[in-house]
């Protein structure tokens, strides 16, 4: 475990978790497929995600890298993002039953722990807001949290860190201690624009060794070792 968060991984006024390989990891197709069935309403033919970044990305992003892919024009679909964010919410709202969640180890209790010390829990995660929640909920994890930014208003990754930011300040006060915990690159990269620090796990698709090139504050392998050792950083 490395770290330079200079104070108790557990003394922060509020965290914001990533969802997606920090949280849980979903194991069925029903997001994917969700992809499909509104990249179709948007450009009338057959799409899939095949040499689009997922991870790390943002559910707007995403559609946005399909459809470029495919030549499609954005003068055709980007006025049509609305549409293509209720479609996906509800192909998956409708499937809902077939999402397969598997929390990762320690999130329970490392969430118990934190909302035991009071501190206040939101996610800020490129998925979309129903989406994120039915995936939450099916994993029996969304009532931890108390907030969440998603990619429904916010194309980029940044942006969706900087209003989880904000609101957890207007929750805390402006000077609220804030921290940040993920598992790409780009949740890095996120948080550190918005001027937060960062408890990176590489319990995703990304390894230690490419987390560490992004010099996160905080670096795991798993949560088990926030658990089992001393809160100090």
């Amino acid at each position: 475990m490395e770290c330079t968060l200079g104070r108790a991984w557990d003394s922060f006024d509020a965290y914001l978790f990533d969802i997606d390989g920090t949280l849980i990891n979903c194991t069925d197709a029903t997001h994917y497929f969700a992809f499909c069935h509104a990249l179709k309403q948007l450009s009338g033919r057959d799409l899939n995600l095949d040499g689009v970044t997922a991870h790390g990305n943002t559910d707007v992003g995403i559609l946005r890298d399909a459809l470029t892919r495919a030549n499609v024009p954005e003068s055709e679909w980007r006025h049509r993002i609305p549409e293509a964010i209720e479609a996906m919410g509800d192909f998956v709202c409708a499937r809902q039953h077939e999402l397969c969640t598997d929390v990762l180890p320690q999130v329970q209790e490392l969430l118990k722990h934190l909302r035991a010390k009071g501190a206040r829990l939101a996610v800020a995660t490129g998925n979309l807001q129903r989406i994120g929640q039915m995936k939450l909920e099916r994993a029996g994890l969304w009532r931890y949290f108390d907030f969440g930014g998603w990619s429904d208003a916010h194309e980029y990754r940044s942006a969706v860190f900087r209003a989880a930011v904000s609101q957890a300040r207007e929750l805390c006060g402006p000077a609220a201690s804030i921290c940040v915990l993920g598992d790409t690159p780009a949740d890095i990269r996120a948080a550190h624009d918005s001027g937060v620090p960062v408890i990176a796990v590489a319990t995703g698709i990304y390894s230690y060794e490419q987390l560490k090139a992004e010099q996160p504050e905080m670096l795991l392998h798993s949560f088990a070792k926030l658990l089992d050792g001393p809160g100090e950083g």
